[in-house]
């Protein structure tokens, strides 16, 4: 399965149907087998403790994390899809950065020194969704951008090849397992800064912050050398999970560059890059997009009412981009699978002469059925059948 979806994604041409869901670790963590496996391996003292969410991911991305993950994947007929997970470089910084972290309750405080300036973050986990989210970002002022500057250029990278390749013999030919790859400059410091913050400050950026993105593109370049030289096959960006926050010229003028300049590094390794669309609409950006140079654009939203809109853009990018497309999270939530099936049958019915690409449009929400996601592999088995006769 692993050779022919790979296949299917460099040539543009796939042969056979793929289901592909997006799978991360909060949805499996709602399931009381995996819970109890990731509590008893985590050691937690009380039935009351709950892992920590750096021990969670840890457990998530461990060989009996992957194996679960697989197993389950199997149970409902679908592709694995390893989410940028995959690790083949490792960093180091330079003494003359300290870290320090406290952590009281949910709250995580990190402080960075260095020797031209102090940035500080804080985080905190949500008690409901046991997800951690930012409160304070790392960077706020002009003056921000000359520390940050300063820990990238003295952070260094080494392959570390050896581990990834571990995790892809567990996974064999049930899937796929990526990495992450690398969003632009422009869209790091979004984050870093705050969208409302960077946003303002885009219409006239400070020298410092041109040169802190010129040193982050050098740093980004390094490490696509390191991975395009990596066992891992599958590269996802993330630069347009949330494109809908800048507007089509942004996306050209500071994302297409950088995002071409991987891509090319990748694409000259045989490597396969993609990205995210998050459920979005991303009609506005699509002339972007395709100057990326992506081959997989994941997470375009199969709705009750647009399976026509989406036929022509498989017509748009035939032979060009793989487009993926699935029910939204809150759809496989909350409707039945009849209603799936329903919902993937409007869309098959009307490409019998194309095998598709499925997936989710965005992550499965914890409390999603397994019969769900099952019924989206059904419809594609069922379709490859009739396609047979």
């Amino acid at each position: 399965m692993r050779k022919q979806l790979l296949e299917a994604l460099r040539s543009k041409k796939p042969e056979n149907h793929f289901f592909l869901p997006l799978c991360v670790h909060d949805y499996f963590e709602a399931m009381d087998d995996y819970a109890e496996l990731l509590r008893s391996i985590e050691k937690a003292l009380s039935s009351d403790e709950y892992p920590t969410l750096g021990n969670r991911i840890r457990f998530f991305l461990s060989p009996a994390g992957l194996r679960y993950r697989l197993k389950f994947c199997q149970s409902i007929g679908a592709v694995f899809l390893g989410w940028c997970q995959g690790a083949a470089f490792t960093s180091t910084t330079d003494s003359s950065v300290k870290v320090a972290s406290h952590t009281e309750g949910s709250r995580t405080v990190t402080v960075f020194n260095t020797p031209v300036g102090s940035l500080q973050t804080v985080s905190e986990v949500s008690s409901v969704s046991k997800v951690s989210y930012t409160t304070e970002r790392l960077l706020k002022t002009e003056d921000d951008a000359r520390a940050y500057m300063y820990i990238a250029e003295a952070t260094t990278f080494a392959p570390s090849y050896e581990e990834a390749q571990r995790q892809l013999d567990i996974v064999g030919e049930m899937g796929i397992y990526g990495a992450a790859g690398f969003s632009c400059p422009f869209h790091d410091l979004l984050y870093a800064y705050g969208a409302e913050t960077f946003l303002v400050m885009s219409f006239d950026l400070p020298s410092v912050v041109t040169e802190l993105m010129e040193v982050l593109h050098k740093k980004n370049l390094a490490r696509c050398e390191l991975l395009a030289g990596s066992p891992l096959c599958v590269f996802d960006h993330e630069c347009a999970w949330d494109v809908r926050q800048i507007s089509p010229r942004l996306f050209h003028e500071y994302y297409v560059p950088y995002q071409k300049e991987y891509n090319n590094i990748f694409h000259s390794a045989g490597k396969i890059c993609m990205d995210h669309a998050s459920g979005q609409d991303i009609t506005p950006y699509l002339e972007g997009l395709e100057a990326c140079g992506h081959d997989l654009i994941y997470g375009l939203t199969l709705a009750e009412d647009n399976a026509s809109n989406l036929v022509e853009l498989l017509d748009r990018w035939r032979g060009r981009i793989v487009p993926c497309v699935g029910p939204s999270p809150d759809f496989l939530r909350r409707k039945s699978a009849a209603e799936v099936r329903q919902l993937c049958d409007s869309l098959l019915e009307k490409t019998p002469d194309r095998k598709l690409l499925m997936g989710t449009a965005d992550a499965v929400v914890p409390g999603t059925p397994p019969e769900n996601l099952a019924t989206v592999s059904q419809r594609l088995r069922a379709a490859e059948a009739a396609g047979r006769e």
